[in-house]
C-alpha cells in the first residue's frame, strides 16, 4: 500500500477513494552478456528517463551514459546507445514507439533525435529561430505530429514526421494557455498535457491549440514528469515531496509515495510512464525504476450522499414504487466496485451482434420487396403492359466534412 494521503475533502466531489497505484516491481539493473560471452549483473548509476512498450523498457542512464533496453521476462540489459558523442549534454526526455524506434531531447545542443530500435539516427528536428532549448518531446498518435515543448520560449513546437515546422502552441505567461518553465508534457486521449514549474502547473491544451482545462490548484508545487492513462487519468510527480499527485478530470484524487528508499518511496522521480496498466517511475537518486500498477477505482459515496439518497428513495411518490434499504446497498456496492472493462466490451459486443441482425433481416425484408416486384413487372411484360419508365435522379452523396484545421499561432 503506497497511498501517502487520500482524497478526502480536496478531491473529486469530496468523495474518499481507494488507491490508485500499487508496488510491482523495482529495477536496479540487470544481466549484461550471454551464456558464451559471460554474464554480469550491472547496476543502474542515475536513471533519468523511462519509456515502455511491452515486455522491453528503455531507460536512460545519465550516470554511465548509456541508454538501455531491459526485458522485463530475462532481467535482461542491453545498452543500445553509448550517449558520449551522440548529445551534447543530459538527455531531458525520452520517447519509445510502437515499433521501438525512438526519441532522444538534447536541449545543450537544441535537437530532438529521432533513431531507429537499433540506434542508428534517422531523422533530426531542429530549427535555429524557434527551437532554443527543448526539455519535453512527445508524438499525438491521433494527428500524426511530433511536439516538443521549449523551455526557452515556453511555448510547444508542432512538427510534422518528417520534421517540417507547422506552428506553435501556447506561449510564455500564468493564465490559461499560457506557460512559465516547462518541465515535462505527454499526449493523453483528450489532448496534450504540460506541467510548468510556475503559474498553471499542470494544463491539458487540445489538438487545435485551444486551452481546455487546468488541473486544480495548489496540489502539486514543483511537477518533474506527467503520464496519462486510457482513461485520462494523469499521474504528476511532485519534486518537493517526493510524490506522485493522481488527477481524473483535473481534480485532485490522492498522493502516492513520499521520500526514502523503500518500496514506494522516491528521491526524485524524474520521468514517468504508462503502459498497459503499469506507472514506470524513475527514483533517479535511488538508482532505479519503480514499477506501479494502476488500479483506478470510482471514488466512494459518502454515507451522508447515501443518507439523503435513502431519504428521498423512501418518499412516496405517486408515480414511482419506494425503493428499499437493501437495493439502496446494492448501488452503492455497485458504484463503489473496480470498472469492469471486459463487461463493458462484452456488452458493446452483444449490442454490435444485435445491431447486425437488425440490418441483416432489413435486408432480407428488401431483398424479398424486390423479387416480388420483379415478378409482377415480369408478369406485366409478358400480358404486353410496359410498366412506365422513371427518370428518377439518383441522390448525390453527402460530401465529407473538411478536416478543421489546426488552429495555432505562427
Amino acid at each position: 500500500m503506497l497511498s501517502k494521503d487520500g482524497a478526502g475533502k480536496d478531491g473529486a466531489r469530496g468523495a474518499q477513494k481507494q488507491q490508485s497505484l500499487y508496488g510491482w516491481r523495482d529495477i536496479d539493473g540487470g544481466f549484461e552478456g550471454s551464456g558464451v560471452t559471460g554474464q554480469r549483473h550491472v547496476r543502474f548509476l542515475r536513471p533519468v528517463q523511462v519509456a515502455a512498450r511491452g515486455d522491453f523498457v528503455f531507460i536512460v542512464d545519465a550516470g554511465a551514459e548509456l541508454l538501455y533496453r531491459y526485458e522485463l521476462a530475462r532481467d535482461q540489459l542491453t545498452v543500445v546507445m553509448d550517449l558520449k558523442g551522440v548529445t551534447a549534454g543530459e538527455v531531458s526526455d525520452l520517447y519509445l514507439y510502437q515499433d521501438h524506434s525512438f526519441m532522444l531531447v538534447d536541449p545543450d545542443s537544441a535537437r530532438v533525435l529521432h533513431f531507429d530500435r537499433n540506434g542508428r539516427l534517422i531523422r533530426t528536428f531542429e530549427d535555429r529561430l524557434n527551437l532554443i532549448r527543448p526539455i519535453a518531446v512527445t508524438y499525438d498518435e491521433v494527428m500524426g505530429r511530433v511536439l516538443i515543448a521549449d523551455g526557452s520560449s515556453d511555448d510547444v513546437l508542432v512538427f510534422t514526421s518528417t520534421g517540417q515546422l507547422q506552428g506553435v502552441i501556447g506561449t510564455r505567461g500564468v493564465t490559461d494557455g499560457k506557460f512559465l518553465n516547462i518541465t515535462a508534457m505527454t499526449s493523453g486521449g483528450d489532448g496534450i498535457y504540460i506541467t510548468s514549474r510556475l503559474g498553471h502547473r499542470v494544463q491539458v491544451m487540445g489538438r487545435d491549440g485551444r486551452h481546455l482545462n487546468t488541473f486544480q490548484s495548489d496540489t502539486v508545487v514543483f511537477p518533474l514528469a506527467v503520464a496519462v492513462d486510457r482513461g485520462s487519468n494523469a499521474f504528476v510527480s511532485d519534486y518537493l515531496d517526493n510524490s506522485i499527485k493522481v488527477f481524473r478530470d483535473g481534480l485532485f484524487l490522492e498522493s502516492i509515495g513520499g521520500s526514502g528508499a523503500g518500496p514506494g518511496r522516491f528521491k526524485r522521480i524524474s520521468d514517468l510512464w504508462y503502459d498497459g496498466g503499469f506507472l514506470y517511475a524513475v527514483d533517479s537518486l535511488n538508482g532505479r525504476i519503480q514499477i506501479l500498477r494502476v488500479e483506478m477505482v470510482e471514488p466512494l459515496i459518502d454515507e451522508d450522499e447515501v443518507v439523503e439518497s435513502t431519504e428521498v428513495m423512501d418518499a412516496p411518490v405517486a408515480t414511482e414504487t419506494a425503493v428499499s434499504a437493501d437495493e439502496v446497498s446494492d448501488v452503492v456496492a455497485e458504484d463503489s466496485a473496480p470498472v469492469d472493462e471486459t463487461s463493458a466490451a462484452q456488452r458493446e459486443l452483444e449490442a454490435a451482434q444485435s445491431e447486425l441482425e437488425r440490418v441483416q433481416a432489413e435486408l432480407a425484408a428488401a431483398q424479398a420487396e424486390l423479387e416480388a416486384a420483379k415478378k409482377q413487372t415480369d408478369g406485366a411484360q409478358s400480358s404486353g403492359d410496359a410498366p412506365a419508365a422513371t427518370d428518377e435522379g439518383t441522390p448525390a452523396a453527402p460530401p465529407m466534412s473538411d478536416v478543421p484545421a489546426i488552429d495555432i499561432q505562427e
